[in-house]
């Protein structure tokens, strides 16, 4: 997984400054939902970039569909963050972190029933093999 952050100089917010060149100025990147946190690239649908903000910070993850394609976003998204905000940045951090692998799901059956508690419907423990009757009686 590839993370950037996006450090600008005094004064300035860089999630801010990148939300509004995209929605009034970018020709080659495009929000791709309403809350403007997921960035594509309009050459090829290879992935996304997830925005967001820390105090300023812009912290930008990159979603890819394969890692190769991975190298590509981060090129012309970093490309681009040079090309329009070369004074208002001071840093641009890359954070190579590994993969986080999901387990496979367990699916429960449907009609599969969860066993009982110890109590039954008087309170008291019924004893295995023995009939709720039987347990009244002691």
């Amino acid at each position: 997984m590839l993370i950037i952050q996006v450090v600008p100089k005094a004064g300035h917010d860089a999630y801010k400054l990148l939300r509004s060149k995209v929605i009034h100025e970018a020709k080659t990147w495009d929000w791709a939902n309403r809350k403007k946190t997921r960035l594509t690239h309009k050459q090829k649908n290879r992935g996304h970039v997830e925005v967001s903000s820390a105090k300023g910070v812009l912290v930008a993850q990159i979603q890819s569909k394969n890692p190769a394609d991975a190298f590509f976003l981060v090129e012309k998204f970093i490309g681009r963050l040079v090309a329009w905000f070369e004074n208002e940045l001071a840093a641009i951090n890359l954070q190579l972190l590994p993969e986080e692998t999901r387990g496979k799901r367990r699916r429960r059956r449907q009609n599969a029933r969860r066993p009982r508690a110890a109590a039954t419907r008087g309170g008291a423990a019924r004893r295995p093999g023995r009939t709720t009757r039987q347990t009244r009686e002691q």
